[in-house]
């Protein structure tokens, strides 16, 4: 069921590997399922209420490419230019988020979300991995979405939720997107 909002086109903006995984850090044995296609989920949600999708870059695959090692949050931060880089991306796409909500006159472009990778170094909305340890630190951004944050605060009055996909339960997501959906 499609349920339509007059004059107004609703969009999810999603981590790169939601459709593409294989930009996923890739380890030998890892199994190729988890590296290959799209995060069905988040996909049949748009499918179904009619919601657009808007790609943001991978910041650790544009800047290492695949194979990588493994890099906690620590790790990344003191990989030298890395968090210019992401600073870099992230006002690339806060520009561009900012632009379909101005220029998206008829439709209406409404941001219904951007959605980051639980436990990503880079995109991590709440629960980076920060140590090499595996510690999850809740209430830990990943360094794009500090920087992606930091630079929409510039152009938005209202920012747009912030949600988090886990790889190995997609269905918490679904809950939160319904709730924003409908």
């Amino acid at each position: 069921m499609v349920v339509c909002l007059h004059n107004v086109s609703r969009v999810l903006v999603v981590s790169h590997c939601l459709l593409n995984k294989g930009v996923r850090w890739w380890w030998e044995g890892k199994p190729l399922d988890r590296n290959i296609g799209l995060a069905n989920e988040v996909v049949a949600h748009a499918l179904k209420y009619g919601v657009g999708l808007v790609q943001m870059p991978c910041p650790e695959f544009t800047f290492c490419g695949n194979p990588r090692p493994s890099r906690t949050k620590d790790e990344y931060e003191r990989l030298q230019g890395f968090r210019e880089h992401c600073e870099r991306l992230a006002k690339s796409v806060a520009e561009q988020i900012r632009n379909l909500m101005v220029m998206g006159r008829r439709p209406q472009i409404h941001i219904i979300a951007i959605i980051g990778i639980k436990r990503s170094p880079s995109c991590a909305v709440n629960s980076a991995i920060a140590t090499r340890n595996g510690i999850l630190r809740q209430d830990e951004k990943g360094i794009f979405i500090e920087s992606l944050e930091k630079e929409l605060s510039v152009y938005c009055q209202t920012m747009p939720p912030f949600l988090e996909y886990d790889f190995d339960n997609p269905d918490e997501l679904t809950g939160a997107l319904e709730k924003l959906i409908m």
